[in-house]
């Protein structure tokens, strides 16, 4: 009963937890930039605080392209509803398919618009719109929670490591904090470098759909940083997404922006990434994709993003305190 009462519990404040650990995660990625503010001669408060109006700023500037562009383009698909309805009913393949079916399509949409606007359908309609809209909310106050759980937690990360070494006994807590300095500053290694590489990313993106005329280079370019933020998985999932988007444009547009974006995969991969990631990253390939892989399965984006510093954290645990500890067995215990 305990069990499941715990369970149930986190399952209640799952929501509250993933905010938590992904302040947590997005404060250790800036804590690299601090650190170089640091070492130019600032106080850590003067560099927090100019990291912060960054990220604010970032933050800020995403929202401002992405929320009125999604509106715009919702409305006028909106508007746009029943001419494109009109044109297609009109069209060669779709009085093809009416006569190869020997059913009136026509009638058919007809008879599903009309039904949309009874009673029954209305209060429907109303009560997912209701739904989707406290979502919407839910999704907005997470959102705030988040950013101001990664200020305070970029502000205060000292002290919190202070706190934990405190935890640990003091025959042990040098070693303890070397080890903690180690995977907080690999950590923040390959979350910076994600960044870094998820920005080239989408400014390539942003780059390619202005040349293949998209309407909305912005937005893709935005919906890439987030995707591609997955490692070695999220370019290959946004070559499809980008794909099939930019068919709105032209056949032909699709073509040239995968053949683009394709051969930017392999110069990202071959040149980009090494000098990006340097020595942060220092985890195999096989444990990306699997880390990445088990991380999505438990968590969704959110476990596949986080995957690799903690891959990258348990290695420096294993090299630094699993295998010297098995080294320094010369004997069998039985002997």
């Amino acid at each position: 009963m305990l069990a499941i009462a715990l369970a149930a519990t986190v399952a209640g404040i799952s929501t509250v937890l993933i905010s938590i650990f992904l302040g947590m995660f997005l404060a250790l990625g800036l804590d690299p930039a601090v650190r170089a503010i640091e070492r130019q001669g600032a106080s850590r408060a003067a560099g927090v605080t100019m990291v912060a109006v960054v990220f604010l700023g970032v933050v800020a500037a995403i929202l401002l392209v992405l929320v009125p562009t999604t509106v715009r383009q919702v409305s006028a698909a909106v508007e746009a509803a029943p001419e494109t309805i009109a044109a297609v009913q009109q069209s060669n393949w779709f009085l093809s398919l009416e006569a190869n079916l020997g059913v009136d399509l026509s009638a058919l949409i007809a008879d599903g618009l009309r039904s949309l606007t009874t009673l029954s359908s209305f209060l429907a309609i109303s009560g997912g719109v209701l739904k989707a809209g406290f979502g919407v909310i839910g999704a907005i106050s997470s959102f705030i929670m988040v950013v101001v759980l990664t200020l305070y937690f970029l502000s205060s990360l000292q002290s919190i490591r202070e706190a934990v070494a405190n935890l640990v006994p003091l025959y042990r807590r040098d070693r303890f904090v070397a080890l903690l300095e180690e995977i907080t500053q690999s950590v923040g290694g390959v979350v910076a470098g994600g960044v870094a590489l998820s920005a080239i990313n989408a400014l390539v993106v942003f780059v390619i759909q202005l040349a293949v005329g998209s309407s909305v280079p912005a937005v893709m370019a935005i919906v890439a940083f987030f995707i591609t933020l997955v490692p070695m998985i999220g370019s290959l999932v946004f070559l499809g997404i980008g794909g099939v988007a930019t068919l709105l444009v032209s056949p032909m547009a699709a073509l040239i922006f995968m053949v683009c974006y394709l051969v930017y995969i392999q110069v990202e991969a071959y040149v980009v990434t090494p000098r990006v990631m340097g020595k942060a990253a220092a985890v195999p390939g096989v444990l990306v994709i699997i880390g990445a892989m088990i991380g999505a399965t438990l968590l969704g984006l959110l476990g596949a993003l986080v995957a690799i510093p903690l891959t990258a954290s348990i290695l420096i645990i294993i090299r630094k305190v699993w295998i010297p500890r098995q080294n320094r067995q010369t004997e069998s215990p039985g002997e």
